[in-house]
């Protein structure tokens, strides 16, 4: 009897062994999205309106990342009605295929490799004097655009159509108001931006921020 329990609970620990090894992820991240994501988000993260799936390639890698978790999570539960259920439904094929994946790790990926704003993304360290390309690419290309076209789903104006002495101007009035309470002016969602660029320590020259504007991306 004995014996028979061993050599059932060896079997066991074998099948055990065998569906753990199955399963591990052996997949790189490339592959990952080229078979399971491209389809939907391009192939370069472009997107695709005819499957409804959203361009990847101008979002950060701190975007990417938390959307990731979030869909991750979904996935690994019983999920319905919300924004993410079709992506949540993909994930679990995902993971079923052994295809699961870290977030933080698939978001650089994506990011470094389909962001054409990636230039500007680096490891920031502690005490690290920012770049005002490093300050837009950062902070303000979300909103106005990763060549400052705008972007009027953040209701962020275009900046590539003004010069350097407007941007300039523009940008001393914010500076100056963001560092007082500000309510109910034109330039209230920039002040309350300012503040949160300060804080982070990513203080700018308005001059050297407006010239690097115009020299990139002005179009006229």
């Amino acid at each position: 009897m004995e014996i028979k329990k061993t050599i059932f609970l060896s079997f066991l620990a074998s099948l055990i062994t065998i569906s753990a090894s199955a399963t591990e992820n052996k997949y790189t991240n490339a592959e990952i999205y080229e078979q399971m994501c491209s389809n939907c988000h391009g192939v370069n993260g472009e997107g695709n309106p005819a499957k409804k799936g959203p361009a990847l390639n101008d979002q950060t890698a701190h975007e990417l990342e938390l959307s990731l978790f979030e869909l991750r999570a979904g996935g690994l539960n019983q999920s319905s009605g919300t924004e993410h259920e079709v992506m949540e439904h993909n994930m679990k094929k995902i993971i079923e295929k052994g295809m699961d994946y870290k977030p933080k790790e698939m978001a650089m990926y994506i990011f470094k490799s389909y962001n054409p704003d990636a230039v500007f993304y680096k490891e920031i360290k502690p005490n690290h004097k920012y770049t005002v390309s490093e300050i837009y690419g950062e902070m303000c290309a979300k909103c106005h655009g990763v060549n400052a076209e705008g972007n009027p789903a953040k209701k962020g104006p275009a900046l590539n159509d003004m010069t350097a002495h407007e941007i300039e101007s523009e940008l001393y009035a914010i500076q100056n108001e963001g560092m007082n309470q500000s309510s109910g002016t034109n330039h209230e969602v920039m002040e309350h931006n300012q503040a949160k660029i300060e804080k982070k320590g990513m203080k700018y020259d308005p001059k050297e921020m407006a010239k690097y504007i115009e020299g990139h991306f002005y179009n006229k």
